[in-house]
């Protein structure tokens, strides 16, 4: 390519309309190819007004010149071993063999470059009052609670962990992969995982967050770099404070690697039968027990998305139990107002007041 545009360049030149920035251009080509400056030589002769002659002088000169640089390509020819000359099949085949080799480190850089891609993230939203369930590109289920988001990518990479962002609550059954952990993020720790079901709890504004094993093992991280970790058991809960006292108020869950974050440990939590508290919104069912009333009244805003409020604050240090699976809202609100420690009504934007 280069070749040509400089035999394009001198012949403008011996046109007689070459640029100065194509003059320029030229004297970097004819540094680049030196034998070209012969062909340069034999351009300029040539190009002459018509009716002009060379004398035999000049032309013996001419001559003389050519049979000088001829004789000093073919000494040099004679110092160097010219490579024998290979057949068509094997020429095409070496050619064939570099368009392949070629096709292969483009491939190969296509590839990496891919996988060094970010990856494409979806996301599943759920609003106060709804519930959803998911099926991850893993074949792992997800349940999200209601006013909860869940980040998760549209496909797992091979031999890398499989990652997602919470906010809210979701109970999750993992497919079992040893060479992909599964991993579960939230603002409050962090879950590692290969194969189980558990349930996470981590509401932006609770005062705590909450991983509950219901079979197989996990472990909670508490900070990025994994200096506290805690190994859950099945039928056991960890409960981590968002705003423990014990780190000056600070409104993060990390700790330095001098602070050990307070946590409690503690076994999951039956009401009656087979319904245990923390997964029993899993089977549509509303599960509290010995729970403050202003922490009922935050289960049932997520679930019948109607807000609560207190005019009475004395109110939210009560304590309740209860099951509920077909109730309204209302219905719900008269069982627990029969123990006769509150009273609630409604206002004309319906919003629930206790009193």
């Amino acid at each position: 390519m280069d070749q040509e545009k400089l035999y394009a360049l001198l012949a403008r030149e011996m046109a007689g309309v070459l640029t100065e920035e194509e003059a320029t251009v030229l004297q970097q080509l004819l540094q680049q190819y030196p034998d070209a400056s012969y062909i340069r030589e034999v351009f300029a002769r040539n190009w002459v007004p018509v009716g002009k002659q060379y004398n035999t002088q000049q032309a013996q000169l001419l001559l003389e010149k050519h049979q000088l640089r001829m004789q000093e390509v073919i000494s040099t020819a004679d110092d160097t071993a010219l490579p024998a000359k290979r057949p068509l099949w094997l020429l095409y085949t070496g050619i064939a063999a570099s368009i392949l080799t070629i096709l292969f480190v483009g491939g190969h850089w296509f590839l990496s470059k891919k996988s060094n891609a970010p990856k494409e993230l979806a996301q599943l939203v759920t609003a106060r009052g709804t519930r959803s369930q998911l099926l991850l590109p893993d074949g792992s289920r997800v349940w999200l609670n209601a006013g909860s988001k869940l980040d998760y990518p549209k496909q797992f990479a091979k031999n890398t962990p499989r990652e997602v962002t919470l906010e809210g609550e979701a109970f999750f059954i993992v497919t079992a992969d040893a060479s992909r952990p599964f991993k579960v993020h939230t603002s409050a720790f962090h879950i590692r995982v290969l194969g189980t079901s558990f349930n996470v709890r981590a509401y932006p504004g609770e005062d705590s967050a909450v991983a509950s094993l219901v079979q197989g093992s996990v472990e909670v991280m508490l900070d990025e770099a994994g200096q506290q970790v805690v190994a859950l058991r099945p039928n056991e809960k960890l409960t981590v404070p968002v705003h423990p006292p014990t780190l000056n108020n600070s409104t993060t869950t990390t700790a330095s690697p001098q602070q050990v974050m307070p946590v409690y440990r503690s076994k999951l939590t039956p009401v009656q039968d087979s319904i245990i508290t923390e997964t029993a919104w899993v089977q549509n069912k509303l599960a509290f027990k010995h729970l403050e009333l202003e922490k009922v009244a935050a289960l049932l805003d997520q679930w019948y998305g109607v807000e609560i409020g207190f005019e009475n604050d004395s109110k939210k240090q009560l304590y309740f139990t209860g099951v509920f699976e077909t109730e309204s809202l209302e219905q719900i609100l008269d069982a627990l107002e029969t123990t006769l420690s509150f009273k609630w009504t409604k206002d004309a934007a319906g919003k629930i007041w206790i009193e």
